[in-house]
């Protein structure tokens, strides 16, 4: 099979991996390191390459340039590294190939990904050695590019501003994002940049999963039920209480705005509507119930409803959490921390990214709204009609649409830290600060703007692109809000979990159901004589055991199939039964032992068994 064609693509940066062969160490002494500076030195000086970061390491390289085209880069990696396996080989008495295959290779979508990329490299990629670049050093080998430059006016503040920016964790998804693009020679780029790209070139850029698909036989029911007890196992460690709301609310006639902003609601009469959010269901439980103002923690789960268009009604699950009476900052603090730690449960962090903003507050979110809207105004017969009803009520989304008009206007519009005082600011880093304590990684998004009625913090989380770029998660601060409804001052923080997009990142990531079998003990009764006994003895063992899951089997199979289907359930434990004598065939699957054990005695090895 001939060899994929390696991926170039004109006027992008290039990231550049080289490994030894075999994983074998490829810098064995300080010599070898500066013998392969020399070479890339004239490398650099032959072929025109930029080279923008750098970081070399006892078994790889990296090397994060932009070459004028395929050709040159090739040509410029072979010198590198033929001149240097050739020094390597007569300096240390060996010979052969020094690398591992051919070098891999991705293209950088520079808006998105340059300096996240040039982090990897300097940041990530390195060991005790300290052999990389940093920043715009050392200068008579490392060329700024175009994105490095626009950090500040000057030397000085860009080295500054990027020293901060390396200063926090990369996210595991944009880690594993890099990766499996380098190893793929696949595109590193946002959705929007590849799918532009792969209609220019008639193919597909983005990295796929490894490996042949499977056929893998998904049970939704115990999925479901796996995703729940997860969440509620987790809130009931974080003592938060459960709440049931009704499918249906009541019409107020002189009811406040939605806490989602009123456009979805589903009126089914003139006195009721569909559920659309749980944070007004909650909101509604406040304003009727004055003790749970202060210090509450509550959280709820069910089917929402919103209207898509005038036809279509779509319906969607949410696992919300809400906590009322609490105004500092640590509430927001355990809420993320929350989060996290249900994603661990789940194994999803290397592939989901938590992006966090401040709006300050209500009265400096409003004024940086004003200042939009005069910006946007002389514009106005640009804009077509969603723009003008964004520019009317919601004028921060025109800054985030992808119109090359919007694009270039949004360059130059007014900036939201300029309206936020320095009390805000000071509350988000603490926020900020306590998320790098708490390794938590996060990426401060800036054009993270409120879908819903938020102030202060705000914090979403997203499935990465490769998998869609959905979101899963999205909460913050909404004082305001509950304050307008309940009538008086109060504070107010939660978040919804998007279960339907969870369960599909679930779904595409993990390779198996295991999650779904959660019986530990199934008895099988040999004969039908032997039913009344298995009966009786799940009874004893359930009484005995109550927090084991035991299960009869009622079927009427031949046994070696029943057995063959208690194993694919994931049972640790069967017990065969027969009614000839008083023994039970003890099969312990987890230590793939097989014994006979009296039935009066079924409970004493049960018991010792899963003590071991």
């Amino acid at each position: 099979m001939p060899r994929k064609n390696r991926l170039f693509i004109e006027g992008i940066p290039h990231l550049v991996q080289l490994c030894g062969h075999n994983d074998e160490t490829i810098f064995k002494g300080e010599d070898d390191y500066q013998h392969f500076y020399q070479c890339i030195d004239k490398a650099l000086g032959i072929y025109a390459i930029n080279l923008h970061a750098y970081s070399l390491s006892s078994r790889r390289v990296f090397l994060f340039l932009s070459a004028p085209d395929k050709e040159c880069l090739g040509r410029f990696m072979q010198f590198i590294a033929k001149g240097y396996t050739h020094y390597f080989n007569h300096c240390h008495q060996r010979h052969g190939t020094l690398w591992d295959s051919r070098y891999n290779c991705c293209p950088v979508e520079p808006n998105a990904y340059f300096l996240l990329t040039k982090k990897y490299v300097e940041c990530h990629c390195v060991d005790e050695t300290s052999h990389h670049s940093f920043a715009a050093s050392p200068e008579a080998r490392i060329t700024p590019h175009e994105e490095y430059l626009r950090l500040g006016e000057n030397a000085g503040q860009r080295s500054s501003v990027y020293q901060r920016f390396c200063l926090g964790m990369i996210v595991p998804a944009v880690i594993t994002r890099i990766e499996s693009s380098l190893v793929q020679n696949c595109l590193l780029a946002t959705i929007h940049y590849s799918q532009t790209l792969e209609e220019k070139y008639q193919r597909n850029l983005r990295p796929r999963k490894s490996g042949r698909p499977r056929k893998h036989y998904q049970n939704p029911t115990a999925d479901w039920e796996w995703l729940e007890k997860k969440a509620e196992y987790l809130l009931h460690q974080y003592c938060y209480k459960e709440i049931r709301m009704p499918l249906l609310e009541r019409l107020e006639e002189n009811a406040t705005k939605s806490f989602c902003g009123g456009s979805h609601e589903l009126m089914l009469n003139h006195q009721a509507l569909f559920r659309g959010d749980g944070t007004m269901g909650c909101l509604r439980l406040l304003s009727q119930h004055q003790n749970l103002q202060t210090g509450t923690r509550l959280w709820y789960l069910g089917a929402m409803f919103r209207r898509q268009n005038q036809q279509n009604i779509s319906q969607f699950h949410q696992l919300g959490v809400e906590a009322f009476g609490y105004p500092d900052i640590g509430i927001e603090i355990e809420l993320i921390s929350l989060q996290y730690e249900f994603f661990k449960s789940l194994q999803l962090l290397p592939f989901v990214e938590l992006k966090i903003n401040t709006l300050g507050s209500s009265d400096e979110f409003m004024q940086f709204r004003r200042h939009l809207k005069q910006y946007y105004q002389p514009m106005a017969s640009l804009l077509n009609g969603r723009q003008l009803a964004c520019l009317e009520h919601y004028p921060e989304r025109l800054l985030t649409d992808n119109d090359n008009l919007m694009l270039r206007l949004a360059e130059k519009a007014p900036q939201l830290k300029t309206c936020i005082s320095s009390k805000s600011h000071q509350r988000f880093t603490q926020l900020c600060n306590s998320l790098t304590t708490l390794n938590i990684p996060f990426t401060h998004d800036k054009n993270l703007f409120p879908v819903n009625d938020y102030n202060d913090q705000v914090f979403e989380w997203y499935a990465d692109p490769l998998h869609h770029n959905k979101l899963l998660c999205r909460g913050g601060r909404y004082d305001n809000s509950a304050s307008r409804l309940v009538g008086h001052p109060v504070s107010a923080c939660g978040f919804a979990f998007m279960l339907e997009p969870i369960m599909q990142l679930l779904t595409s990531t993990r390779k198996s159901t295991d999650h779904g079998k959660h019986i530990d003990i199934v008895i099988i009764p040999s004969q039908e004589r032997a039913r009344d006994e298995a009966v009786l003895l799940g009874r004893r063992l359930r009484r005995s055991f109550p927090h084991l899951s035991i299960l009869n089997d009622c079927s009427t199979l031949r046994l070696t199939t029943r057995q063959k289907n208690a194993q694919r359930q994931g049972a640790r434990f069967i017990l065969l039964m027969d009614s000839s004598d008083n023994d039970v065939t003890f099969c312990d699957e987890e230590n793939h032992c097989w014994v006979q054990v009296p039935l009066h005695e079924v409970t004493a090895h049960l018991s010792l068994a899963l003590m071991m």
